[in-house]
């Protein structure tokens, strides 16, 4: 009853075959066929018939180890302490490891995929199989047979893709303090030495046996739970897996090197992945985010790119995936705006804009729009050379404005923010002159009742002449006739509330003619004579 309860291969008895013939092919040892002929009840044993089937204790099986191979790799990856190679071959006993931006998937004899996630170790214990009959032909057929297969994970995590075929034994990753075992499912294993020599498994598909390492206890874990255990615990704890976080808030398209966003509402830490491919055999990116903290991804060139987030629950287990797919498109980078500052105000006319060019750009692409969301585009010139440049600009408002750097090869990147700037009307020209009494000079212009004007007069329109200067809060100005006659030249300029000060109003000249009312004084000398 013992050796008929362990476990068994099924073999299948092929034209030919007898059973002491098998022994020396099949068996580990020559007389190893008695035992599997009274497991059988064969009572002879050389009378073997085709498609008869034959019990093989698994212990009685000589198994053929067949290399595991590296079938992806990305970044640092080592196999057996040396560089790994695509497509490269991973014996029993080498192990597989990845740099903190490395990634590799591993394939089994069985086509068993173990993907290593970034600063990962795993060592291949087993990649055998055997046949199931003596017809079977490897090479034709390399699915065909039983097969067993071991992993030891020592550092990191990685997910398991078990394929569904005849096994000796379940498929296992053991760790220092636990053995996952599986025939055919889809699971990750994470073994964490700093904290407590802790072991996690998360079945996304079928599911698993963990088992304590240290211990005879273990339980059976479903799809959509998880398992943790450690150095101190005497059995699994076994919990539903987190749902997928929401990412819901998360932008299709970044322009900036430095990938940013919010995970909104998340009170749980977040495992979160990047890789060029949606099945992720090539892990650039690996990163845990804190609650509340913002997602900040930096390094990545531009392209299409996935991103995979799952929540990591109190006892360290990750639960399920969240994908999206995303675009960076963040060079060249834009130039670094100069002028107009931000919230800069200026009276309307020719502005003159600056940048400092980045070195990668042949030129710069203009635009100004009356909104930050560019939606009333006044003005977009593209192919703008050099660091300056020099637009009109009649209306007074609110503006905003920016560029993008643009290739020699016509690649335009990214606009940078935006930057605003207000542009105020120009004063209003003058009037007045000599009043009417001819004793003094009036001016007046139009303006609003909460600015200052600052008034000048000059005997040079070009005001370095200056006779008469003051400060005022009406938008008239009276004085006295100057004694001098000739031209005088007049203007003003207002100070806003908020200190901004407008440019100078066009100039009023005006004449002071010469004053012979003395010779009035002359007219009792003249009768006298």
């Amino acid at each position: 009853m013992a050796a008929a309860a362990e476990p068994t291969l099924a073999f299948t008895v092929t034209r030919g075959d007898t059973l002491i013939g098998l022994s020396s092919r099949v068996l580990v040892a020559p007389d190893s066929w008695r035992e599997v002929a009274g497991l059988n009840r064969l009572a002879l044993p050389n009378r073997l018939k085709p498609g008869q089937v034959l019990l093989i204790p698994l212990r009685l099986l000589r198994w053929t180890p067949v290399d595991a191979t590296l079938v992806s790799i990305n970044g640092d990856v080592l196999v057996g302490g040396r560089p790994g190679v695509a497509q490269g071959t991973v014996a029993e006993g080498q192990a597989v490891q990845t740099g903190p931006s490395g990634s590799a998937v591993v394939e089994l004899a069985d086509q068993s995929r173990i993907k290593l996630a970034p600063s990962s170790l795993v060592e291949v214990l087993a990649s055998r199989r055997h046949p199931t009959s003596s017809a079977t032909d490897p090479a034709a057929n390399p699915s065909a047979g039983v097969f067993a297969g071991a992993l030891r994970l020592l550092q990191g995590s990685v997910e398991v893709f078990a394929t569904k075929v005849l096994r000796a034994k379940p498929l296992e990753v053991s760790t220092p303090t636990a053995v996952v075992g599986v025939r055919g499912t889809q699971y990750r294993v994470n073994f964490d030495e700093a904290a407590n020599r802790s072991t996690r498994a998360g079945v996304i598909e079928g599911s698993v046996r963990f088992d304590s390492s240290q211990a005879a206890t273990g339980a059976p874990v479903g799809a959509g739970f998880g398992a943790a255990i450690d150095a101190n615990a005497a059995a699994p704890t076994v919990v539903a897996l987190s749902p997928a976080p929401d990412l819901g808030t998360m932008p299709a398209r970044f322009e900036r090197p430095v990938v940013r966003f919010s995970a909104i509402g998340e009170s749980l830490p977040l495992r979160v992945q990047v890789a060029p491919d949606r099945e992720f055999d090539k892990v650039v990116l690996d990163q845990r985010i804190e609650p509340g903290a913002e997602v900040r991804l930096a390094g990545l060139d531009d392209a299409s790119w996935y991103l995979r987030a799952r929540r990591i629950d109190a006892l360290g287990i990750e639960g399920f995936d969240t994908v999206r797919p995303f675009v960076l498109k963040a060079r060249p980078e834009p130039p670094a705006s100069i002028q107009p500052r931000r919230a800069s105000k200026q009276t309307v006319g020719p502005v003159d804009f600056a940048w400092a060019q980045n070195l990668e750009a042949a030129s710069q692409r203009l635009q100004i729009a009356r909104d930050a969301r560019f939606t009333d585009v006044l003005v977009d010139r593209g192919a703008v050379p050099g660091t300056a440049t020099r637009i009109e600009l009649t209306v007074p408002g609110a503006y905003f404005w920016r560029l993008a750097s643009i290739r020699a090869d016509a690649d335009q990147g990214p606009f940078g923010d935006p930057m605003n700037f207000e542009l105020r009307p120009t004063p209003q020209a003058p009037t007045g002159g000599l009043a009417g009494d001819g004793t003094s000079l009036a001016f007046s212009w139009s303006g609003r009742p909460q600015d200052r004007q600052q008034v000048e007069l000059a005997r040079d329109a070009n005001f370095q002449m200056i006779v008469a200067r003051d400060e005022l809060s009406a938008t008239e100005w009276v004085l006295p006739r100057p004694e001098r006659s000739g031209a005088y030249f007049f203007r003003y300029r207002s100070i806003e509330p908020d200190g901004f000060v407008s440019t100078n109003s066009a100039t009023l000249k005006t004449e002071v003619p010469q004053d012979w009312s003395f010779l009035w004084l002359l007219f009792p000398l003249l009768f006298a004579l």
